[in-house]
């Protein structure tokens, strides 16, 4: 009877398959005994993964963990800044804009004046210009009481600018006219699309720019100065000589950046 031969072809191909698994393994962790992380020093040494790119997203992983806590990111806009799909500055000038909404949205010198109890000078439509202690506020009114008088219940479409009387003599320094303006003023407008247009995103890249703004109201009153904040109905300026005036949004009739 004729014997078997038995030829030797070698390791098995669970060997190999054994030997080649140890040593990826073997190769994952010197990579990640570098700093690469375990789950993608493995996919490097299986090559899922270039070497360069495992660096590539390493490095990017790295820089939205720093955005994130530098700025105060969401992980999923963090990667958007990190590969280049959303600008950083833009990014970080939206959320400057909506935390400034949420601090003035409904911010109103009538009401910090009607607070406080001290007087408070309103310019108003029909060349008027009162000073007296807010009171009485309503959604569209409110009460102006001058000193030695009653109270006078004034619309707020009348009121055009106010400020502190003790920055009077500051702000009449740089209270100028529009000539044109001042020779035909206008009417309040009641309705709002009647209105100037002037968005809050406008207002506030002013604001966050500081860039300067010549405002010019329906009477033709005009100051000058910086946006300090923005609210619904009033925006707040910094005049020339650090003082302060408000004026009502919807008595803008121009509104000049630079």
């Amino acid at each position: 009877m004729p014997r078997r031969l038995v030829q030797d072809y070698g390791p098995s191909k669970d060997a190999k398959k054994g030997q080649s698994e140890e040593q990826a393994r073997k190769k994952a962790e010197e990579l990640a005994a570098s700093g690469m992380p375990f789950q993608m020093a493995m996919a490097v040494a299986h090559g899922k993964l270039t070497l360069s790119e495992a660096l590539e997203r390493m490095a990017r992983q790295d820089k939205v963990a720093t955005l994130m806590k530098r700025h105060d990111l969401s992980r999923a806009l963090a990667t958007q800044v990190a590969m280049g799909h959303a600008d950083l500055e833009r990014v970080l000038a939206r959320q400057r804009f909506e935390a400034h909404r949420v601090e003035f949205r409904n911010h109103s010198i009538l009401e910090v004046f009607a607070e406080s109890g001290e007087p408070l000078t309103v310019d108003m439509h029909g060349r008027r210009r009162l000073t007296g202690v807010v009171s009485a506020m309503t959604p569209y009114s409110f009460n102006l009481t001058v000193e030695g008088g009653e109270p006078e219940e004034i619309h707020k479409l009348q009121a055009m600018a106010a400020w502190s009387p003790d920055s009077w003599k500051r702000v009449r320094k740089v209270l100028k006219t529009d000539k044109k303006r001042g020779a035909e003023p206008k009417d309040p407008v009641p309705k709002p699309q009647d209105r100037y247009p002037c968005s809050d995103k406008r207002l506030f890249r002013c604001l966050d720019e500081e860039t300067p703004v010549t405002v010019t109201t329906l009477e033709g009153m005009q100051l000058s100065g910086l946006i300090r904040w923005v609210s619904r109905f009033e925006l707040g300026l910094t005049l020339k000589g650090d003082s302060e005036a408000v004026i009502f949004r919807h008595a803008l009739d121009h509104l000049r950046e630079g």
